[in-house]
């Protein structure tokens, strides 16, 4: 029986419909209008569609389920669709300082970026395993692109290469999860997911469904640079362009943690092996991130580094899913959510910083020694760095502390306190990551007499927000609050 596909339907989906129509309009904008001064039209048209998908989600009032149960609403995964929409724009941000001294103002840029985006906000809906694979490689296709979109700039191929050959290996991982998962249940549907874990299993059975769902964590742990699953990406971190990177680093985030709330909603919270697994892999990003970054001076690879760490935090927020009381999915949330800010700020900050570099000739990344003594020379550029740096260490008084405290309170809540200590001291390390960054900024004698480098004013704007954002966040907790429990 064929099933019917009604205009309720459509609307659970309409911001994904939105966004991927937006797409296809922006190629076609492209060939209409070919000269590059042009495409400034394409950004603004692009930004006009992630308003009118946002309307869209902040309207309400569709279903909660759509087409069968293949996808599935609820207000935490249109949070995250809300946040993979506000990353999208800021990105148009970043593209406006960069795109045209790397060689981005194209059409198949913003479509890329538009069709990536609504694969990503499919992905975090996907009720139905299957639905949600094709959005995963919807968006991996995408954002292997982009990934490798300048092929002049340094490291761009190989950061390409590296993130589509790894990709396609963690693909693999999704589709041998299915077939156990489909194998064990007869199904591919987490709401059959979760009626197998509560109906009891055969033994051999219940370890084969055990075993699907650790394959496809697998690939998503992969999207989100977890160890051991993390070696690609401080290359392609530091390979991609800046706008590209600060794109992948939040927005995979944002999809992949969105997806792995849904995943694991559909298995018992004290199920084993899944805690002490996650317990494991967060303690162990951590290290990795943390201790990878202390030894970095390019700023780029610095950031990949605690990027990794940060996914190690957020990882640790899970520990208390399926637990009355623990806030797991709101402390996630908002965490992925304010990293986001976060990320977008420090990039902000690398990008006006390369082209700076770019402006005197040296087309590359941004190094520590680049930015020695510019705190002083530059007071708004390492003021809003000190902000960014600060917030990523999880001090007080920024919103990456309300965010960072609401992951540990969710692992103690849930019952981990080994995992939630071990991250604590994580923090301490983390701290001398960035203050390596704000050492260089005041305390380093400046290299050169080049100036020290300018914010356009898009840039400076979405600086200015995010930073003030961040502190606000931090002194007045109210909406972080209101995610996480707390």
């Amino acid at each position: 029986m064929n099933p019917t596909i009604t205009l309720q339907d459509l609307s659970l989906i309409g911001p994904e419909i939105l966004c991927a129509l937006g797409g296809m309009l922006v190629l076609a904008l492209d060939m209409l209008f070919r000269r590059q001064a042009s495409k400034r039209l394409l950004e603004w048209a692009s930004l006009a569609i992630l308003a009118g998908a946002a309307a869209l989600l902040l309207k309400g009032g569709g279903p909660a389920q759509a087409f069968g149960g293949l996808v599935a609403s609820n207000p935490i995964a249109d949070l995250f669709r809300l946040g993979l929409l506000g990353v999208g724009a800021l990105t148009l941000v970043l593209l406006r300082q960069q795109g045209a001294d790397q060689g981005l103002l194209h059409g198949e840029f913003y479509g890329l970026l538009l069709f990536s985006l609504a694969a990503m906000m499919l992905f975090t809906i996907s009720q139905d395993l299957m639905v949600g694979f094709i959005a995963l490689e919807t968006f991996s296709l995408a954002m292997y692109v982009l990934a490798g979109f300048n092929k002049a700039w340094h490291g761009n191929r190989e950061a390409a290469l590296k993130y589509f050959l790894l990709g396609a290996f963690a693909a693999a991982f999704y589709l041998a999860g299915l077939v156990l998962i489909f194998g064990s249940t007869g199904s591919v549907n987490l709401t059959a997911v979760a009626a197998a874990f509560q109906g009891g299993l055969a033994p051999e059975r219940l370890m084969l469904l055990k075993a699907g769902i650790a394959l496809v964590m697998t690939a998503l742990l992969f999207k989100v640079g977890v160890a051991p699953f993390h070696l690609w990406v401080p290359d392609v971190y530091a390979g991609a362009t800046t706008p590209v990177t600060a794109f992948l680093g939040a927005a995979a985030k944002l999809a992949a943690f969105g997806a792995l709330i849904r995943v694991l909603s559909a298995v018992p919270a004290a199920t084993a092996p899944f805690p002490q697994i996650i317990a494991t892999l967060a303690v162990l990003t951590l290290l990795a991130g943390n201790l990878g970054a202390l030894k970095q001076d390019g700023l780029k690879r610095l950031l990949a580094y605690s990027s990794i760490a940060h996914s190690g935090y957020a990882l640790v927020g899970l520990l208390g899913l399926g637990v009355a009381g623990s806030g797991a999915e709101g402390s996630v949330l908002a965490y992925v959510l304010v990293y986001g800010l976060m990320n977008y700020l420090a990039f902000a900050l690398v990008a006006a910083g390369e082209r700076q570099l770019a402006a005197s000739g040296q087309a590359r990344a941004l190094r520590l020694g680049d930015i020695a003594g510019l705190g002083f020379e530059r007071p708004w550029f390492g003021l809003a760095m000190t902000v960014a740096m600060v917030s990523l260490a999880g001090l007080p008084p920024t919103a990456g502390f309300i965010v960072k405290f609401g992951v540990f309170r969710s692992a103690l809540v849930g019952g981990h306190p080994v995992a939630a200590v071990l991250a604590i001291l994580n923090s301490v390390v983390s701290a001398a990551v960035y203050l390596r960054v704000l050492v260089a900024l005041y305390m380093l004698p400046k290299e050169g007499a080049a100036p020290g480098p300018r914010f356009s004013p898009g840039l400076g704007l979405m600086a200015a927000l995010a930073a003030l954002a961040l502190l606000a966040l931090g002194v007045l907790p109210g909406a972080l609050g209101a995610l996480t429990g707390g």
